[in-house]
């Protein structure tokens, strides 16, 4: 996929659909098939879209799968793999492979980006201040656990959740 680097303006999130970004700019955009499907149901436009992958301006691509497991990596470490959905993770492996800016409003979506050094656009102004690694917690026994414990292994109290700031 290296040679298509160049050849897309931007890696699109549902949300970049939402805001009507493939609309309002001009270039080749891409997103992935699990994407598409999540944003098949925007009726008003679902003709619009259906003419920007006729006309070439949006590509549906597929990710490979070392660059799947990458960001599953990732996402485990950072603690975020529990808010990422398959689109997500299809969406953050496909600017990966691309190498290509992903433009997206998840916040969980975009930390991981960052920490993976994916250029990433938000489709508001708000954005992407700081990476965050989360963590688990026990506000019975004030323990605190990897990002993907959900219950303590002392006291048995469902954990909470809350992240620390990453450099």
């Amino acid at each position: 996929m290296d040679s298509q680097n160049s050849a897309f303006s931007y890696v699109l999130d549902a949300g970049a659909f939402y805001a009507g970004i493939p609309f309002l700019s001009s270039g080749s955009h891409c997103t992935t098939g699990a994407v598409f499907d999540e944003i098949k149901h925007i009726k008003s436009s679902h003709a619009a879209i259906e003419a920007l992958v006729d006309s070439g301006n949006l590509r549906i691509i597929e990710p490979d799968q070392k660059d799947i497991e990458k960001v599953l990596a990732i996402a485990k470490k950072t603690g975020d793999s529990a808010k990422l959905s398959g689109a997500d993770i299809s969406i953050l492996a496909l600017a990966l492979s691309l190498n290509t800016t992903l433009v997206t409003d998840d916040y969980a979506v975009a930390n991981v980006a960052t920490i993976m050094k994916i250029p990433v656009r938000s489709t508001s102004s708000k954005g992407i201040k700081e990476v965050r690694r989360w963590i688990t917690y026990c506000s019975a026994c004030s323990r605190t656990f990897g990002p993907n414990t959900s219950e303590c292994p002392l006291c048995g109290n469902k954990l909470r959740r809350k992240y620390k700031k990453s450099s």
